[in-house]
C-alpha cells in the first residue's frame, strides 16, 4: 500500500495526484489518498494508515513540518520540493528536505525563459516581471531566470519589488500605478497564474488595454484562474503530472530498500506555452470567435476525441463558419489541432525517455502508428530519431 499526502485545492496537486494515481494503476499499488486540503489539524489522526504503508508521496514541504512522517521509517518521496533559498523566510525547510528519501524539483530556469521567449515573440522591448508578495524561493529563482533572459536579449527588463506581504487590496493599487508608468507596449510575467491574475486586475484598473498596451503570461496553466479571465490568461505548462509520475516510479524502486545515504533530486520542466488572449498577436481583426477556438484547442488537443465539430461549437458558429474565420489565420482548424499535438510531443520527446507509445497518447493520439508517420511528415524525423537529436541534458 501506497500513500499520497497531496491537496487537491490547486491545479498543480491535481495534476500531480493524476500522475500519481496512473502509476498505482499500472504497477497494481493498493493506493491511499490524504487530501490535506481537507485536513485542519496536521497528520497524527492518519499515522496508523501512514504506519501500515510501504511508501508514502508528500506534495511540497508542509506536512513535513511536524517530522512525523521522517519518524516513521518508511520510504518517503516528495513532489515539488521547495528548496530553502537566501531569500527564504523559513530558515529550517532544508532540515526537513533531507527526510525525504526521493524530491522532484521544478526547473524553474526552464519556466522562466519559456515565459520570456513567449513575450519576446510579441516584438515589445519593455518586460517586467511580477514575484509573490510572500518571499517564497521560487518566485525568485523565475525572476532571476526572466530578468537574465530578457537582458541576454538586449531588451529592457524591470521589476517589480512589493511594498507589503499580504496586503493583495493595497498592493494591487501600487502596481497598478507602477505598471502605467512603463513604457508601452510591455510585457509581464507574473510568476504563476494567481500573480498573472492579479497583474490583469491591475491593469485593468490602470486603464492598459490588454494584450495591446501589456501582454501578460502566468505559470501552472490553471484553467480556473486562465479561463475566467478577460482576457484568458496564457500560461506556461508545467509538467507537474509527469513529475509524480516519475516521484512514484522512483518511490516503487525504493519500497523493500535500505534508505540512500543522500535524498536523491529529480528535475522537472515544462510542457510548453498555452497561448491565449493575453499574449495572442495572430487573431485577424481580433476576432473573438477566432480566439475562442485558438483558446479551445490549446486546452483540450490531448483528447483524442476532440475535433473540428467540438472547436466550432466552442466559438459559437457551425463547422462552416468556423473553418471560414480560421482561413484567415491560413491553416485549417484541423491543422491548428495536430499542430498542438505535434507540439506537445516535441515537449516529451525532448524532456526524457517516456515511451513513444506514451508520448502519442499523451498528446492526443490514438494511434502509435498515425503519431509517428504524422511526426515524421512534419518534422522530417522519426519520434526516436528526434529525442537522440533533440534530448535536452541539462
Amino acid at each position: 500500500m501506497v500513500v499520497a499526502v497531496i491537496p487537491t485545492d490547486t491545479a498543480p496537486g491535481r495534476a500531480e495526484l493524476r500522475g500519481v494515481s496512473d502509476v498505482a494503476r499500472r504497477l497494481g499499488w493498493t493506493l491511499e489518498i490524504i487530501d490535506t486540503a481537507l485536513v485542519d489539524n496536521g497528520l497524527a489522526s492518519f499515522r496508523p494508515l501512514l504506519e501500515r504503508a510501504n511508501g508514502i508521496i508528500v506534495r511540497q514541504n508542509d506536512p513535513l513540518r511536524d517530522g512525523m512522517l521522517a519518524s516513521l521509517g518508511i520510504p518517503l518521496v516528495g513532489i515539488d520540493l521547495k528548496i530553502t533559498g537566501k531569500r527564504w523566510y523559513d530558515p529550517i525547510d532544508k532540515e526537513r528536505v533531507k527526510a525525504l528519501w526521493v524530491a522532484t524539483r521544478c526547473d524553474h530556469r526552464k519556466v522562466a525563459e519559456a515565459a520570456a521567449d513567449e513575450l519576446l515573440a510579441t516584438g515589445r522591448r519593455c518586460f517586467a516581471f511580477v514575484p509573490m508578495l510572500l518571499r517564497h524561493p521560487w518566485t525568485w529563482k523565475r525572476g532571476d531566470a526572466f530578468m537574465a533572459h530578457i537582458r541576454a536579449a538586449g531588451a529592457d527588463a524591470r521589476l517589480y519589488r512589493p511594498h507589503t506581504e499580504w496586503g493583495w487590496v493595497e498592493e494591487r493599487v501600487l502596481l497598478a500605478k507602477w505598471l502605467a508608468a512603463l513604457p508601452r507596449p510591455f510585457g509581464v510575467f507574473a510568476g504563476n497564474d494567481m500573480l498573472a491574475k492579479f497583474t490583469l486586475d491591475a491593469c485593468h484598473s490602470a486603464g492598459l488595454v490588454v494584450p495591446g498596451d501589456a501582454a501578460i503570461i502566468g505559470a501552472d496553466d490553471d484553467e480556473s484562474l486562465c479561463l475566467t479571465a478577460t482576457p484568458s490568461l496564457s500560461s506556461v505548462r508545467i509538467d507537474f503530472e509527469g513529475a509524480a509520475r516519475r516521484a512514484a516510479e522512483a518511490l516503487d524502486a525504493l519500497i523493500g530498500k535500505p534508505r540512500p545515504a543522500k535524498t536523491k533530486i529529480i528535475h522537472f520542466g515544462i510542457l510548453g506555452v498555452a497561448r491565449r488572449g493575453s499574449t495572442r498577436q495572430d487573431i485577424p481583426g481580433e476576432d473573438p470567435r477566432i480566439a475562442a477556438g485558438l483558446d479551445f484547442i490549446a486546452l483540450h488537443y490531448a483528447d483524442p476525441f476532440m475535433g473540428v465539430r467540438d472547436v466550432a461549437m466552442a466559438m459559437g458558429t457551425g463547422r462552416r463558419q468556423a473553418e471560414r474565420l480560421f482561413a484567415a489565420l491560413g491553416k485549417s482548424i484541423h491543422t491548428h489541432i495536430e499542430e498542438a499535438r505535434i507540439a506537445c510531443a516535441k515537449k516529451l520527446l525532448r524532456s526524457g525517455a517516456t515511451p513513444v507509445g506514451e508520448v502519442a497518447r499523451l498528446s492526443g493520439f490514438t494511434s502509435e502508428t498515425y503519431f509517428s508517420r504524422l511526426f515524421h511528415s512534419r518534422t522530417g524525423h522519426a519520434p526516436l530519431a528526434f529525442r537522440r537529436s533533440n534530448y535536452d541534458l541539462k
